[in-house]
């Protein structure tokens, strides 16, 4: 060796300094979340049930309310009640005849039942003129009026008013004594289908008076 050739000093590598891990920080409203793929299939059917659901309820809405009304039409108090009249005719064979019995006040006598013809055609009730006399009334003292009868033929008749018995309460309407020869008695619009609801059960063949 040659003794004036330096001497060769060793490397010396720095050893590498850890570096310690960053905290990790919580921010207010901030989270790390993995996204997801949109599951369109699942939203399909959410929103397929809740179209049904609203469709469901708004049919059962509109059934219930119809039913309702069907269910409520007519109510009231039943007055009076009584059954069809059939009546044979010659070119129609059988048919209903709409009559009814109710107790009417005679002066002499109190109250005793009259058949009537429901006519709602007949602007007020009317009753032959011999009825006057038994209910107290003079037709001398009673305002007369002339009234067009069928085909054109015209008749007087007196004005007054007729104590009637509906259901248990007792009523005033007015009425007429026609002279016309082979007429009914008739109810008709003013202070009766005017102040009552009057149905025709076909099914139950029945003829019913309500408040």
């Amino acid at each position: 060796m040659d003794p004036n050739q330096p001497i060769p000093q060793p490397t010396i590598s720095p050893l590498p300094i850890p570096t310690p891990p960053l905290p990790s920080v919580d921010l207010p409203g901030f989270t790390q979340n993995e996204e997801k793929p949109v599951n369109w299939k699942l939203v399909g059917k959410l929103v397929y049930m809740a179209g049904f659901l609203v469709f469901f309820l708004a049919g059962t809405l509109y059934f219930s309310r119809n039913f309702f009304k069907k269910a409520t039409a007519g109510k009231g108090d039943i007055l009076l009640q009584t059954r069809y009249q059939p009546v044979l005719w010659k070119d129609f064979g059988e048919v209903f005849e709409p009559m009814i019995k109710v107790p009417i006040y005679y002066a002499s006598k109190g109250y005793e039942e009259e058949e009537f013809l429901l006519d709602s055609g007949a602007v007020v009730s009317s009753l032959p003129r011999e009825k006057a006399q038994d209910m107290g009334y003079s037709l001398a003292k009673l305002p007369r009026s002339t009234f067009a009868g069928f085909g054109g033929t015209t008749s007087f008749a007196y004005k007054g008013n007729l104590k009637v018995m509906i259901g248990d309460k007792e009523v005033i309407i007015p009425v007429v004594f026609t002279e016309a020869q082979g007429t009914k008695s008739i109810l008709g619009r003013a202070g009766f289908f005017e102040a009552y609801s009057i149905y025709f059960n076909s099914k139950d063949e029945m003829i019913e008076i309500r408040e």
